[in-house]
């Protein structure tokens, strides 16, 4: 038995006598990925040992919606906590989840998440290159969202995209020698396929500043609503075109919308990954991260707690309007 509770405009589902949450967009629309959680299955889904579903979840506390979610537990004992998705190729994709960080944290998070996209054949095409700067060939590398501190105590801070991208700026040798070894770094990336064809230099992702006028520091023991939308650029005659996009939401506030993006350099590389990497080197002790309601589409998703379905009459077709209400 299924109903739809109009005030809370919550999808809920009766299994073996017990209601549980769903999530309510990917009732009604069709979706690349959908995982609220709540059969306690990572559905597919790639996942690192420090990265759990919890069974039996506190609501509002570990989980979002429902009695389970993803905890990621973030420490000291080498294990990591990464968990993602990969799905057919698409040129343009939004990922949206919610996610908690817990008391504890006390500064701001490394690498957050990324929608990148590998080759066919290589799913690790994406990875290992850090410090090098990318072709556009070897991988479409997207764009990660990391956090910083922009107003003090508001921790883990202000979200922002951290890119990779064949014109992005790097550090030439010199500089890079008052902190690394560009030489070894040089030989590492050349191994890699991407050699320092300019020159001694270490590459690094480059930062984006927000810029819809809109501040915002993320801060502990809250649930947000987080989506980006990446859109890779177009490619013609073997050169990528300034058409790329990404977008970052946080609770249904459009925080950045950069334009002009060159990730790729032929039409052969897609977007086909989801990646929390949850990669935070700074942990002195335990920190942990929930998540929850996670959903991958080529449309715009939006908030839980926003419209659930959209119809614009085009197909004359009522019949996903025929759950009844209680």
């Amino acid at each position: 038995m299924r109903f739809l509770a109009i005030g809370a405009l919550l999808i809920t589902v009766l299994v073996g006598g017990t209601i549980v949450a769903e999530e309510p967009y990917c009732q009604y629309n069709s979706t690349v990925y959908c995982n609220d959680f709540e059969l306690a299955s990572w559905d597919g889904m790639e996942y690192e040992d420090d990265a759990t579903i919890i069974t039996a979840g506190d609501p509002g506390q570990h989980v979002y919606r429902g009695n389970h979610a993803i905890e990621a537990v973030l420490d000291t004992d080498g294990t990591g906590a990464a968990f993602g998705y990969r799905f057919a190729d698409h040129d343009e994709i939004y990922v949206r989840f919610a996610m908690r960080f817990d008391s504890v944290w006390d500064r701001p998070m490394h690498h957050f998440f990324a929608v990148h996209g590998d080759q066919t054949g290589d799913p690790w095409s994406c990875h290992g290159t850090a410090g090098c700067r990318p072709n556009g060939l070897l991988c479409l590398n997207g764009t990660t969202v990391d956090s910083r501190e922009i107003v003090t105590g508001e921790i883990p801070g202000e979200p922002f995209f951290y890119s990779y991208f064949p014109d992005m700026s790097c550090d030439p040798g010199p500089i890079c020698a008052n902190y690394a070894d560009p030489q070894a770094i040089c030989d590492q990336c050349a191994v890699r396929g991407l050699p320092c064809n300019s020159g001694l230099e270490c590459c690094w992702g480059n930062h984006f500043n927000p810029n819809q006028g809109t501040q915002l520091s993320m801060y502990q023991d809250r649930w947000y609503e987080v989506e980006t939308r990446v859109r890779a650029n177009s490619v013609v005659g073997g050169a990528g075109q300034p058409d790329g996009e990404m977008s970052l939401w946080v609770d249904g506030d459009l925080i950045a919308h950069h334009t002009g993006m060159v990730w790729r350099h032929t039409n052969e590389l897609h977007l086909n990954h989801f990646i929390v990497w949850n990669y935070f080197p700074e942990a002195t002790q335990s920190y942990r991260i929930w998540f929850d309601n996670l959903v991958i589409s080529t449309t715009p998703i939006g908030s839980v707690d926003g419209m659930i379905f959209a119809d614009g009459f085009e197909t004359s077709d009522t019949s996903r309007w025929s759950i009844g209400a209680p």
